[in-house]
Formats: C-alpha cells, structure tokens, sequence
C-alpha cells in the first residue's frame, strides 16, 4: 500500500491536501476503491480506502486506525546547514529513514548559509518517512545559534558536541545505549573554540565520530546511526 499524510485524526472520511491528493492520483495513480496507509505524522497510522480519486481533493474512508508508541530512543541532531541545499537535505532523508527524532538547524559563526527554508526541510522529511514506513515524523524546528541552544532548558541528560580539532579521546560510540541523546554537528569551518568552551561550560561532553574529516552531512548521518 502506498502511504500518504493527514494532518488530524485518522477516522470517518478524511480529505486530503491539494498537495497530497495530487501526488496520490496523478503520481502513484491511485484509484477508488484502492487501500492506502495514512499517517498523520505523530504515531497515527491508519488503513483506508480511497472514496474519491479527485487530484485536488482526494477522499478517504477510514477503516482502522491505531496509535503507534513514541520511539523509544529520542535522537536529537542540532546542524549546521551546508551551502549545497542537496546535501542538507540528503542528511535530512537519510537521518529520518534511519531514526532521527528531532533536527535543529544550527546557526555557527561559521555557518555557509543562514537563510532556512523550514517548510522545505518539512518536506523532505515527511517524504522519506512516507517512503521509510515511519510513524512519527521528525519534528524540525527553528533554527537556533550556539550559544543560545547550549543554554536552553529542558535539555536531553546526554549532550554530545562533535569536534574536529584537538580529537577528542571519548567516541561517539560510548554513547550508544543512552536514552535520549543531543548532538551538535558543526559547519565545514567547525565550530570556534568559544563556541565549544560555551558547550563545555553547560555540560557537554566533546566526542569524535571516528579519525577520518567528515563532511557536515555524512557527520550527522553517522551520529543517527551509531547511536540509533
């Protein structure tokens, strides 16, 4: 069954968006009468069938629906967002097919670009977890400097930053078990020393993501997946 989104509760007859009916009956050719899987993008997953095969405003009739648990594992990765607009975004496909729970943009001082689209991000996500059978959607939130995260309340116990200079002894890996886990994964520029001092002074534990230079991407998508 091909999977779509529905931003709401998952019973009767629900329409879907203009955005999301189109990719339903022009894209993935879907005809009344078929079933499809709807997710609303917080642990509901639902079997319907398609009631109305209309391209701007599809229709489905609810047959069952249930609530899926949280993740067991809340893996944060606060980002730097790379110049390339592709690499980013393939960092954000990946980590959501392999487990990532929430994605910060990170604003460095030395950050190539500072201008985020949200609702592209947004997409991109909610793509790959359709694709990836996910019930819980990363959540995407706004972007946010250094120094200002490293002071916020209502932290994970565990605050990892990654660093390039000076490798750090600890790995990444030593953190694999912890419940809940916040990443900070710099620019291409890595992050300034104040930058590190200020996320030393609120607790968090300088790690190295093994001896090889990653790129800011390929760096975030092998924290998701060392620690998921």
């Amino acid at each position: 069954m091909h999977s779509y989104f529905f931003e709401g509760k998952l019973n009767g007859v629900i329409t879907l968006t203009e955005v999301e009916s189109n990719h339903a009956i022009k894209v993935m050719r879907t005809k009344e009468n078929d079933l499809v899987r709807i997710i609303n993008g917080k642990g509901g997953v639902a079997t319907g069938r398609i009631s109305l095969a209309h391209p701007k405003k599809c229709e489905v009739t609810i047959i069952d629906a249930k609530q899926s648990p949280k993740p067991a594992k809340e893996i944060t990765i606060a980002i730097a967002p790379t110049k390339s607009n592709d690499r980013i975004e393939f960092f954000i496909e990946k980590a959501t097919e392999i487990g990532v729970t929430v994605i910060i943009p990170l604003i460095c001082k030395n950050s190539e670009r500072d201008k985020i689209k949200l609702e592209r991000w947004r997409k991109v996500a909610l793509s790959a977890t359709k694709q990836s059978q996910r019930t819980w959607m990363p959540v995407i939130k706004e972007p946010i400097k250094v120094k200002s995260l490293v002071e916020s309340e209502n932290l994970p116990v565990t605050k990892l930053i990654a660093y390039c200079e000076d490798l750090p002894e600890k790995s990444i890996k030593e953190f694999s078990d912890n419940k809940d886990v916040l990443v900070l994964i710099g620019p291409e520029g890595d992050f300034t020393e104040d930058e590190v001092l200020y996320a030393e002074k609120a607790n968090f534990t300088r790690v190295n993501l093994g001896e090889n230079r990653l790129r800011t991407e390929t760096a975030g998508i092998v924290a998701v997946t060392v620690l998921n």
